[in-house]
């Protein structure tokens, strides 16, 4: 009966250290999976916040493409044209003058090789009194403008004499870039 008092005890004994054992563990792996847990929970709040921002990113940047090609496109409707070129010779009074060939409309005398007229339609964009590089030709001035009449978008170039106004002729689909 000794002997079954011994093991009796040694195995309460195993089993307490055991119990101890265990319960160490488990209070670690509890301990271990409340950490893991608030890590991932952190982490996932990170992650979250990162697409929001990355969201936000693309919004702004979706947002400030559309404000660039909706400038683009107004800058293209402004400062550029291809236009209808024709010549004018104000002092011949025929080819495109009016009844006062020594003032423009901006009220300048007309220099041939730098003031050009312009129509109603340039006009309107804003181009009256600005500097225009027209494509092949150079830099002409708009500083009076053409016939109200005449539809379209059209420079009429001050030319020398009112041969070489008729001998420019007619030149269409031409670029006209308005340099300010």
């Amino acid at each position: 009966m000794m002997k079954f008092k011994i093991y009796y005890i040694l195995i309460l004994f195993l089993t307490i250290l055991s119990s101890i054992f265990f319960a160490n563990q488990f209070k670690k792996e509890n301990l271990l999976n409340n950490i893991n847990t608030k890590i991932i929970l952190s982490l996932s709040q990170e992650i979250q916040n990162l697409n929001r921002s990355v969201s936000l990113y693309e919004n702004k940047e979706i947002y400030l493409r559309s404000i660039i090609q909706s400038k683009e496109r107004k800058l293209d409707a402004i400062e550029k044209a291809k236009v209808t070129l024709t010549g004018y010779h104000p002092w011949s009074n025929g080819i495109n003058s009016d009844s006062d060939p020594q003032t423009t409309a901006t009220m300048t005398i007309p220099v041939a090789g730098w003031t050009c007229a312009i129509s109603s339609e340039l006009v309107n964009k804003g181009w009256l009194g600005k500097k225009i590089y027209i494509e092949g030709i150079g830099v002409f001035k708009a500083e009076d403008r053409m016939n109200r009449n005449l539809s379209g978008l059209r420079i009429d170039l001050c030319l020398e004499s009112q041969q070489k106004a008729l001998d420019f002729g007619k030149k269409n689909d031409v670029l006209a870039i308005n340099l300010n």
